[in-house]
């Protein structure tokens, strides 16, 4: 099953269609992370956009995790990858500048386990930025709706209100959303309908903030 999603992924970054959206995601996450340095992806999978990030800017020192060993067969040599898991990752405390999650939070089982993870590994002051499938958008409406599709197979969590909620607890949070896709169409637009994507970006605070559910 892992070699066929595997096949799938990379056939899909291979169309002219995967190629403008990977171009579209890169551009957005190299202009936020031109202050950082160490980098965590989580949930890389094969590290295709990991290592374009590279190539973009040498200067970024990338690691990708993944839980998949199918996945991270297929990395490039040029990236840095680690097999592991993002409930309970082995980096050391204040490791990273920056932590992406790209469309890799709503899929992760434990979401709070995660999140907390990221708030541990990063260093004070570092930045997250989680890049979620927008559920209002006619494109993960059409996903979802095929059963036989990946995302309605294997995502975990459509509410990402509540994700971000969670998030708000250990990171000051902005939001925005991102990639129009109307049929095979790639555009620029805030509109929930078209957009593909919500972003959620913030800053690690000083400590978590108590009392939330």
């Amino acid at each position: 099953m892992e070699k066929k999603i595997k096949k799938k992924y990379s056939d899909f970054y291979k169309t002219k269609f995967g190629k403008k959206i990977l171009e579209k995601e890169l551009d957005y996450i190299l202009k936020e992370l031109k202050d950082r340095r160490d980098v965590l992806s989580v949930g890389c999978g094969p590290a295709f956009l990991e290592s374009e990030l590279a190539k973009l800017n040498p200067h970024l020192k990338i690691v990708g995790l993944d839980i998949s060993k199918e996945m991270l067969e297929d990395a490039p040599n040029s990236i840095h990858v680690a097999l592991g898991d993002a409930e309970c990752m082995r980096f050391e405390d204040n490791s990273f500048d920056a932590l992406l999650y790209v469309t890799s939070l709503e899929f992760i089982e434990d979401y709070k386990k995660a999140v907390k993870e990221a708030f541990r590994v990063l260093k004070l002051g570092g930045k997250v930025i989680v890049l979620m499938l927008n559920p209002k958008s006619h494109y993960f409406q059409q996903e979802y709706n095929d059963k036989g599709s990946y995302i309605r197979r294997n995502i975990k969590h459509i509410d990402i209100e509540k994700l971000e909620r969670f998030l708000s607890h250990y990171f000051s949070l902005k939001t925005e959303y991102l990639l129009g896709i109307k049929n095979e169409s790639i555009f620029d637009t805030a509109n929930p309908k078209f957009a593909s994507l919500y972003i959620v970006k913030g800053i690690k605070r000083s400590k978590e903030l108590r009392e939330f559910k």
